[in-house]
C-alpha cells in the first residue's frame, strides 16, 4: 500500500510538472517567436487534451488567442481540462465521438457569427470536413490545420473546399511519431492483458490489421514482446513487405480465426459485420486508430449480446453460436488510456502544428487541401535538434544547419 501511495504521489508530481511553469516544449517556444508581429488572429482547437497539451495551449494562446477548445472525449484528461478551465479557457468535452462533430461546428459558427476578428482552426480528425462550405461564407475565416490521416482522408472525401486546409498528416515528421505510437498502443494493450486477463503477450498469437506506419510499429512492438505476429493489409505490396520483414501475412478471415489478440491500425473500418463470424472465440480486439471506427461496433451489436465487463473491456457474444470476443476501450484508441506519452517527440508535433498554423495565417496556403511542405519540416527539425540534441546544438558549423543547400556540397564536380 505504501508503494502504491508513493507511485501515485510521484505520478501526480510528474503530471503537475507538465502543467507548471517550466517549459517542456523548448523547440515550440523557440518557433513561437518566428511570428514576431502576428496578425490579430484568434484560434479554436479541436484536439486531444492530455496533461501534456496544457503548455501547448498556453503557448499558442500567446500568439493566436485560443477562443475555444473542443476536447476529443475519448482522450480528454479531466485534470488537464479542469486546469485549462481554471485559466479561463472556454473548453468543452462532448458526450461522444459523434457529438464532437456537432459541437465542433457549433463552436466555430458561434465564434464567426459573433466576432469580426479572423479565425484559424487546428483540429485532429476531420471533424469539420463537412462544414467548410458553411465556415467559408465568413470572410474572417482563414482556414484549417489538420493533424491526422483519418482527418486528411475525410477532407479528401469531402472536397472541394473553399478555404485553405493544410494537413501535416503525411509529413515525414509524423512518421517519427507513428513509430512511437505503435509501442504506446502495445504498452496499453499489455497492461490490460496482464491486469485484467492475468496473461502475457509472450507466445500469444497476435494479428495486426493494417501495415502502414502505425501498424508496422505495433507489429514490431509485439514481436519485441515475443508474440507470434500475423499481418493483414488490403494492399498486396504491404503484405509482401510484412513477409520480408519477418512477419506472417494472412488473408483476413484466416487472421481473425487464429488470433488471440487483434490490433486494428487502418484508420478505417477493418472488421465489418460480415467478418465477425470469423473472429476467434475469446479473442481480444484493440484499436490503434482514430475515433471508434476501426470495428463495426453498431453492426456487431445487431448480432450479439453486449455486456460491459469493466471500464475497459466489453464482451460481445454472437447470437448465432454463443461464442464471445472482447473489445477494449469501447473501440477507441487504446493508447489514450495511458495518455499515449510521446516524450520529446511531442515537442516536434506541436512545432509542426504551429508552423502550419503560421503559414495559413500568413496567407501562404491556397484554397483546398494541401500537405505540409518540406521547408516546414526542415524548420521544425532544426528547431528540435537545437532544443533536444546537445551534440548538434554545440556544432553550429555543421552542414545540417544549411540543409537542403548543403546537399550541393556532395555533388560531383
Amino acid at each position: 500500500m505504501r508503494l502504491n501511495n508513493f507511485i501515485a504521489s510521484e505520478s501526480k508530481q510528474i503530471r503537475e510538472s507538465f502543467i507548471g511553469e517550466d517549459s517542456n516544449l523548448p523547440a515550440l517556444t523557440e518557433l513561437s517567436k518566428t511570428d514576431s508581429n502576428p496578425k490579430k488572429v484568434n484560434s479554436i482547437l479541436i484536439t486531444h487534451i492530455l496533461h501534456t497539451a496544457v503548455e501547448y495551449v498556453r503557448t499558442l494562446n500567446n500568439i493566436y488567442p485560443v477562443k475555444g477548445i473542443v476536447a476529443v472525449p475519448y482522450s480528454a484528461d479531466l485534470n488537464a481540462v479542469e486546469q485549462l478551465k481554471k485559466e479561463g479557457f472556454n473548453i468543452i468535452v462532448p458526450d461522444s465521438v459523434s457529438d464532437t462533430f456537432t459541437k465542433s461546428e457549433e463552436m466555430a459558427l458561434d465564434y464567426l457569427n459573433n466576432n469580426k476578428e479572423p479565425l484559424v482552426i487546428q483540429e485532429v480528425g476531420g471533424y469539420l470536413a463537412k462544414s467548410t462550405n458553411k465556415l467559408s461564407e465568413f470572410e474572417q475565416f482563414i482556414g484549417i490545420v489538420e493533424d491526422t490521416n483519418n482527418g486528411h482522408w475525410r477532407y479528401e472525401q469531402t472536397a472541394p473546399h473553399n478555404c485553405p486546409i493544410l494537413s501535416m498528416a503525411q509529413s515525414p515528421l509524423k512518421f517519427v511519431e507513428d513509430t512511437i505510437i505503435g509501442d504506446a498502443i502495445i504498452y496499453s494493450v499489455e497492461r490490460v492483458i496482464r491486469e485484467d486477463y492475468s496473461a502475457i503477450l509472450q507466445g500469444m498469437r497476435a494479428g495486426v490489421i493494417g501495415f502502414g506506419k502505425i501498424g508496422r510499429s505495433s507489429a514490431v512492438a509485439l514481436k519485441g514482446r515475443e508474440s507470434v505476429v500475423s499481418i493483414y493489409d488490403i494492399n498486396p505490396s504491404k503484405n509482401m513487405s510484412a513477409k520480408v520483414e519477418g512477419f506472417y501475412p494472412f488473408p483476413l478471415n484466416q487472421l481473425l480465426t487464429q488470433s488471440d489478440l487483434i490490433v486494428g491500425c487502418t484508420g478505417q473500418t477493418s472488421i465489418r459485420l460480415v467478418d465477425m463470424p470469423y473472429i476467434k472465440e475469446g479473442a481480444i480486439l484493440a484499436s490503434g486508430s482514430s475515433k471508434n471506427i476501426e470495428f463495426d461496433l453498431d453492426g456487431f451489436a445487431t448480432k450479439c449480446r453486449v455486456e460491459k465487463i469493466n471500464e475497459v473491456i466489453t464482451r460481445y457474444t454472437r447470437n448465432a453460436d454463443n461464442k464471445s470476443f472482447y473489445i477494449l476501450n469501447n473501440g477507441t484508441p487504446i493508447n489514450f488510456r495511458d495518455k499515449s506519452i510521446l516524450g520529446t517527440i511531442l515537442d516536434m508535433i506541436y512545432c509542426e502544428l504551429f508552423v502550419c498554423l503560421r503559414e495559413v495565417v500568413n496567407g501562404k496556403v491556397k484554397k483546398g487541401l494541401h500537405k505540409s511542405e518540406e521547408y516546414i519540416q526542415n524548420e521544425v527539425s532544426k528547431a528540435w535538434l537545437r532544443a533536444h540534441s546537445p551534440t548538434f546544438s554545440d556544432a553550429p558549423e555543421d552542414k545540417v544547419w544549411d540543409y537542403p543547400e548543403s546537399l550541393k556540397l556532395g555533388l560531383p564536380k
